[in-house]
């Protein structure tokens, strides 16, 4: 694997130098693997349809499964999807952090960006990833670095010898263990557990029920 391009980062202190180089490697279109707060992430840029068809071919997932989406901010996050209470009060407990909603989309992007008029949203507490899209102009995919359906690789090495030289950029962060997001469904007027990760259903409830 000495051929592939697989640079060590800090998860904390991720450096300048290699965010840069990724944000240019983003920007032509080309995709990374990437450290989150959770798991590994693959990254391409959502506003191109032949890097969005790249990374599901990559993973082996179906068009009309969902990829969410990695935002800067709060108020990016009602950007693309609509604001509730619940939501509203989902975002500011938990984010930035390990938590993805799906919310009543508006921002127009086609599949499998939106799926059924809903998109997830991701607004991750990740230096790496807060320091790449600020480094961008364009939102990036918030999708595991695994073949769908199959666990998370849990370091650089495993997913590098799943993709190869198909990912234009590795970057290393160590070994990553932890929960995936949790997914929750705050499309409607009531909230619906997808899946349950980082944080506990217990926790999502307590904050709920304060509405």
């Amino acid at each position: 694997m000495s051929d592939l391009n697989i640079l060590k980062i800090s998860k904390s202190r991720p450096d300048n130098k290699i965010i840069d180089q990724a944000a240019r490697i983003l920007s032509k279109g080309g995709i990374i693997v990437a450290p989150t707060e959770t798991k590994y992430g693959l990254l391409g840029r959502i506003d191109d349809a032949k890097v969005m068809g790249r990374i599901y071919e990559l993973k082996g997932r179906k068009p009309k499964q969902p990829c969410a989406v990695f935002v800067r901010s709060h108020d990016e996050i009602f950007e693309f999807g609509c604001e509730s209470k619940l939501s509203a009060l989902l975002a500011q407990q938990f984010l930035p952090g390990p938590l993805t909603l799906v919310l009543k989309d508006k921002s127009g992007y086609p599949e499998p960006i939106v799926i059924g008029g809903k998109i997830g949203i991701r607004f991750s507490s990740s230096p790496i990833i807060a320091k790449l899209l600020n480094k961008v102009d364009f939102n990036v995919t918030a999708t595991s670095a695994n073949i769908s359906g199959a666990g998370d690789p849990e370091t650089i090495e495993e997913i590098a010898v799943i993709f190869r030289g198909k990912v234009d950029m590795y970057l290393d962060g160590g070994n990553l263990n932890a929960l995936p997001s949790t997914v929750v469904d705050c499309s409607c007027d009531t909230y619906k557990i997808l899946r349950s990760g980082a944080f506990t259903r217990e926790e999502i409830k307590k904050k709920i029920v304060r509405l």
